[in-house]
């Protein structure tokens, strides 16, 4: 019958996963506990000390049950446990062989400390321990395996078990030997007290969990019962009785199962699906696909999220102001063919910034003699470039009209013949009056300004 039970405890465990997961409440997992099913043994620690050389599991009786386990937070939990089975001993004196074995049920509530808290030990650690104290109920009825008149078995020093105690007169030819049953079938009383047989109890647990699936786990444990009774062995001798159970059982996480148990709930509330088909720039293609971020609204793309390309030049087509470029030919930031006379021209004309950007930048670390050979040198890299300039000037004729070139207003006080012409001539001024202190320029000014001369 005790074992029936057992596999029955066993194949519920085991089986009520199956039938929740087949309704389909996966919301319900986050409020259900882990469900348990233990076996082991019981036993007995009171009046009746046992023979001589025995230990804490001579006298050992198996014991089953069930537990319920709920986390409420990081370190702390709630569980129920259930033991079903029987507590026994014997001791033979050298007068009478005392005995008794006791049916018992408890089943109590306790508050637990796992240590897979993150803090203590790593959450995704296979193994954990856990102890847990609580308050419990358990009810008893001692039974003794006594001789046929109903009393204990009469030890003789010859080791013999008899009906009459050897202290009798003439005991050693009226006696008779008797052997033992080992039946329990006799209800012990105390004839000076009329018991109860329920008590409650303080259970104390340490054990250890190991994780052998996500949401299976073997619990290894041992329980120290303090019973508030004296009498689960019929005896009565001034100390409460106890009990230790050592299970083994297995458990399922309905919580963990599910992905839901995190620490602290701390993304319960985030979308993690949101966030995996955002699209920051709204162009039909996710960001986790997205090759090209931050295309602006509206411009047609590719498979990969970049802008299209029709002429494979490098430049999108809603920024080529040449759609149709011939493959391989170098182009300008805006798609346009460059010629040879404006690659040379740009050429020369980043060799002169650089140049000149170099030793802005750098003057601070010159001496006056080499900051003055620096402007003479500035000059002389000039004047093939002003002379072509007034050539052009002069044979083509100067068209335009007086105002209408577009100096900036921070450069029109460089503009000395009011010509509407920054010349190089006035651009060596103003680097002069830069490292003279004579005007207001900085040295991102005169950057700008040398752009400017070579735009115009």
């Amino acid at each position: 019958m005790m074992m029936k039970n057992v596999l029955f405890a066993l194949l519920f465990t085991t089986s009520l996963p199956s039938l929740v997961f087949s309704q389909g409440e996966k919301k319900v997992l986050n409020y259900l506990p882990s469900i348990g099913a233990h076996i082991g043994t019981i036993s007995y620690m009171g009046d009746i000390k046992g023979d001589k050389g025995s230990n804490l599991y001579t006298h050992w009786r198996l014991g089953y049950g069930f537990y319920l386990e709920k986390k409420i937070g990081s370190f702390f939990g709630v569980s129920v446990n259930g033991i079903i089975g029987k507590a026994a001993k014997s001791e033979l004196n050298n007068e009478t062989f005392i005995n008794f074995e006791s049916q018992l049920m408890n089943v109590d509530v306790n508050l637990l400390l796992d240590f897979d808290n993150g803090l203590l030990i790593n959450e995704s650690s296979l193994f954990s321990p856990f102890i847990s104290v609580g308050l419990g109920y358990l009810t008893f009825d001692p039974k003794g395996d006594l001789s046929a008149d109903g009393v204990y078995y009469n030890h003789w020093s010859d080791g013999t078990l008899r009906d009459t105690p050897e202290s009798v007169p003439g005991a050693d030819t009226t006696s008779n030997i008797l052997i033992r049953d080992y039946d329990y079938e006799s209800t012990l009383k105390d004839t000076l007290k009329n018991y109860a047989k329920t008590s409650f109890t303080i259970p104390i647990r340490l054990g250890l969990k190991f994780k052998l699936s996500r949401n299976i786990k073997v619990r290894v444990s041992g329980a120290y019962i303090l019973t508030m009774t004296d009498y689960i062995d019929n005896y009565a001798d001034g100390g409460n009785d106890k009990l230790f159970y050592t299970s083994f059982g297995l458990q399922y996480d309905f919580a963990k199962g599910d992905n839901t148990n995190k620490k602290d709930h701390k993304y319960k509330d985030f979308d993690f699906s949101e966030l995996d088909n955002s699209d920051a720039d709204k162009d039909g293609v996710i960001d986790t696909e997205d090759m090209c971020q931050n295309t602006p609204e509206g411009v047609k793309i590719d498979s990969k999220g970049c802008p299209l390309d029709g002429d494979n030049d490098g430049v999108p087509n809603y920024k080529d102001k040449e759609l149709e470029t011939p493959k391989g030919t170098m182009v300008d930031i805006n798609g346009v063919t460059l010629t040879d006379e404006m690659i040379a021209a740009r050429s020369q004309k980043s060799d002169s910034i650089m140049e000149v950007e170099h030793r802005v930048f750098k003057a601070t670390d010159l001496s006056a003699e080499e900051i003055k050979q620096i402007q003479e040198e500035y000059k002389e890299s000039q004047k093939n470039k002003t002379a072509t300039t007034q050539v052009n000037k002069t044979t083509q004729g100067d068209n335009t009209p007086a105002g209408s070139s577009n100096i900036p207003t921070i450069f029109k006080e460089l503009d000395l013949n009011n010509d509407n012409y920054i010349s190089a001539k006035e651009v060596t001024g103003a680097i002069d009056g830069f490292f003279e202190g004579e005007n207001g320029l900085s040295a991102k000014n005169l950057n700008e300004l040398i752009d400017f001369y070579f735009d115009q």
